[in-house]
């Protein structure tokens, strides 16, 4: 008889302490079993039917869920406070400074030269810092509005957090590198104080509302979305130039618990009224949420006549067109046009609507007729009015290749090969 060589059963290894080889039973009863682990029991038991310790399992998202993102906006926005309170606080310093004095290393008086200055110093320096890190992380730079747009329901708990601490520490940044930076080993010029003849309430009241101001522009031009909200940083930072115009001489106009926190760090000064510049922003910053939302419950929008539409909206009509359809026909003298979105007599409404759906589909079955005849060439205009079809002197013909050929009675017409 003949014998055939079979080649040995495969074996898997036993787990330490079996004292031998797993049967090829076995062996296919561990694949199943780890096949199947997926399902409910490999949770409770390893791959060799052992049980494990019961433990909690966390439903949903990893505990280190979006920790990529959270760094990647504290840092944009820690980089981003660095760079704007730089730009800004060195150029308020500077304007400080004349020839003579940079020699003596005092401050001059603040005149409405230097009030300019250092106004368009952070207003620019805003509007071009916010404008780079627009698409990275907001360009927020400033803790009161980070509260502003968490209480708004724009970021989340732990994102305002990691952006809130970030800002702080570029504040400090920003404050170290101008002192670093500068011939003058201070400052003090930078660091925002109540000015002689400025009372605590006044203090407080005139941060709040600039600062209530600043956080306004930054919910209309960047949170509620419309047409110009690329161009949110060019109003966001005209806004912060127009409050230094009016607030750098008699608070410094700090607006940003973060521009006032990071001079009193690198200087290891605190004013008395320090607090001030962090209580008046975050109270401001509520308000502005408070009228925002009051706002957005009243339904704003609905007031003005469609000031994002791509078409002019007349309105009211001419006065002669009013007087003159009030004593003919008897109509309000103070009716909207039926184009406008507001409202509008009803009748005319749907009037307007009915001629505007019948110009519609009058168009869809033109469009629909002229997809359904061939267009060739040297016959467009024919086939676009819809007589290609009553041509005597044109016939089309298929090719084997695919390619169609026209012939007129001249003949002057060779196949129309696709492009």
């Amino acid at each position: 008889m003949t014998m055939v060589e079979t080649s040995p059963a495969p074996t898997v290894t036993a787990p330490p302490g079996s004292g031998g080889r797993l049967s090829t039973d076995t062996a296919h009863s561990h694949r199943r079993h780890r096949r199947f682990s997926l399902g409910f029991h490999h949770k409770h038991h390893d791959a060799f039917g052992n049980p494990l310790p019961r433990r909690r399992h966390h439903f949903g998202k990893p505990k280190m869920s979006g920790f990529k993102e959270h760094f990647m906006a504290g840092l944009g926005e820690f980089i981003g406070t660095t760079m704007f309170l730089f730009l800004a606080e060195g150029g308020a310093k500077t304007a400080q400074l004349s020839t003579s004095a940079a020699q003596s290393q005092t401050a001059t008086p603040l005149s409405n030269e230097t009030i300019m200055f250092i106004a368009l110093s952070f207003g620019m320096s805003l509007l071009v810092t916010a404008w780079m890190f627009y698409r990275v992380t907001g360009g927020l730079f400033n803790p009161a509005i980070t509260v502003a747009l968490w209480w708004v329901g724009v970021l989340t708990s732990r994102r305002a957090v990691v952006l809130f601490l970030s800002q702080i520490l570029g504040g400090i940044a920003g404050a170290a590198l101008v002192l670093g930076l500068t011939p003058t080993n201070s400052v003090n010029q930078v660091t925002t104080t109540l000015q002689p003849g400025i009372n605590i309430t006044q203090g407080f009241l005139i941060e709040m509302l600039l600062t209530s101001i600043l956080v306004f522009s930054v919910l209309m031009l960047a949170v509620e979305k419309h047409r110009a909200t690329y161009l949110a940083p060019v109003g966001i930072g005209l806004t912060l130039l127009a409050a230094h115009l009016f607030g750098a001489v008699w608070t410094g106009c700090g607006m940003n618990p973060a521009r006032s926190f990071g001079p009193a760090v690198v200087a290891g000064q605190f004013n008395s009224d320090h607090w001030i510049y962090w209580i008046a922003p975050l109270v401001g910053g509520f308000l502005a949420v408070a009228y925002f939302s009051f706002l957005k419950l009243l339904k704003y929008n609905s007031v003005v006549m469609d000031q994002d539409s791509d078409k002019e909206i007349t309105g009211l009509k001419p006065m002669h067109t009013r007087l003159w359809n009030l004593v003919r026909h008897g109509q309000n003298p103070s009716a909207l046009n039926p184009e406008s979105s507001t409202h509008y007599d009803t009748k005319a409404r749907e009037t307007f609507d009915k001629e505007e759906k019948a110009a519609f589909e009058e168009r869809e079955q033109m469009r629909k007729g002229m997809m359904d005849r061939p267009v060739f060439e040297g016959h467009a205009n024919d086939a676009l009015t819809g007589k290609l079809g009553t041509s005597n002197n044109t016939e089309v013909l298929s090719t084997g290749s695919g390619s169609t050929a026209m012939h007129s009675n001249g003949g002057a017409h060779g196949p129309i090969l696709p492009k």
